[in-house]
């Protein structure tokens, strides 16, 4: 495995200072201005109607042309017509228009997109579940480090849930090709969540935002350097189905109720610190296992009905390995030093589902 190493190209700027390793930022504020977009104003006040064009008739175009013209024709004044301001008002009070074709348009292609998803995961590129034992300068808890930081950084900046999900596989597929010594670490996390703004994000932290976060440690100069590498090392395939889209796609296809839908997703975050016991399984089989276990904790009746084991193509005895490795995750949740992901979903967007206590695991099927 080759070792990763970025030569400082400001050497000068940071002479008689210590080496800042995995030197987190503790007020994820930027002071870099956004540019807002103009409104583009359709109706302007002092504007002039156009002219009306008359249809004419053939029978006076006839004799027009025939007759002898001895006069040249008067010109009509121009009428300035008072132009009012146009408001409109929407068509639905409630709910999008542009929302709800969507929602239309994913309910008919639900089947097609979920067998994509599920064929997309077994050719996409490989995370080797044990990297670490190749890395020199890291551990695991190391990366669990940087993701509690990375989580908090997405929750500050209102990033979406999939960026997170998207920055970690990004995270250990890069670190299943390329050793990357302690000092870097960070700069490759922030880089990873860079590049994962990109694609999921409206407003995403640019590269100065991300220098700024990381207290100047790294350069911009260098955290372009760094996502030019990843990008090659990662070939390029920046859309993986992640844990998340297969419990989304669960849940709407089964009408899952919200409350189950957010424990799924906290114990899916909760499995992304845990590194080596996750990495060996499929993310359609994690959600899966996520999403049978939320059920089981909310007292649903048949947890993992015939329906889900369908759809997911994974039966209770399959998951029931993986639904115990979630369970002590999650019983050991609120004890960890980590919490940036307990604080995220015990707020009331969530239904405070990090609050619930876990029960105690009889579920038919198990080994």
């Amino acid at each position: 495995m080759a070792t990763f190493q970025i030569h400082d190209d400001y050497s000068s700027l940071v002479e008689n200072k210590k080496p800042k390793n995995l030197q987190f930022a503790k007020k994820l504020k930027s002071n870099i201005p956004r540019i807002a977009l103009q409104p583009i104003h359709t109706f302007q006040q002092n504007a002039k109607r156009p002219k009306p064009v008359e249809k004419e008739d053939p029978a006076k175009m006839l004799a027009v042309s025939t007759a002898v013209v001895s006069k040249p024709e008067a010109q009509v004044p121009e009428v300035d017509y008072p132009v009012k301001t146009i408001r409109f008002k929407p068509v639905f009070k409630k709910t999008n228009l542009i929302s709800k074709t969507n929602n239309l348009i994913e309910k008919e292609y639900e089947e097609e997109i979920l067998r994509y998803l599920f064929a997309l995961e077994k050719r996409a590129q490989i995370i080797k579940p044990h990297y670490m034992t190749k890395q020199l300068h890291l551990n695991w808890e190391m990366r669990s480090v940087l993701i509690d930081w990375l989580v908090s950084v997405a929750h500050e900046y209102k990033m979406s849930n999939n960026t997170v999900h998207l920055t970690v596989n990004y995270l250990d597929r890069f670190l299943s090709n390329i050793s990357v010594i302690r000092g870097k670490l960070q700069l490759v996390g922030a880089t990873a969540m860079m590049i994962a703004g990109k694609i999921e994000e409206i407003y995403p932290p640019d590269s100065k935002e991300w220098s700024y976060l990381t207290r100047d440690a790294f350069s911009v100069d260098q955290i372009h350097k760094m996502e030019q590498l990843m990008l090659k090392v990662l070939n390029f395939e920046m859309n993986p189905p992640t844990i998340l889209d297969f419990i989304k796609r669960l849940c709407t296809k089964h009408k899952i109720d919200k409350k189950t839908m957010y424990l799924a997703m906290y114990l899916s975050e909760l499995v992304l610190l845990e590194g080596d016991e996750y990495l060996q399984h499929f993310p359609s089989k994690l959600a899966s296992a996520a999403l049978a276990l939320a059920r089981y904790t909310l007292s649903k009746s048949d947890p993992w009905n015939r329906k889900l084991e369908e759809t997911a193509g994974y039966t209770l005895k399959q998951l029931s390995p993986v639904v115990q490795k979630q369970q002590k995750t999650f019983k050991s949740s609120p004890f960890k030093e980590h919490q940036a992901i307990q604080k995220k979903y015990a707020s009331e967007k969530y239904q405070r589902v990090a609050l619930l206590k876990p029960r105690i695991l009889e579920l038919d099927g198990e080994e």
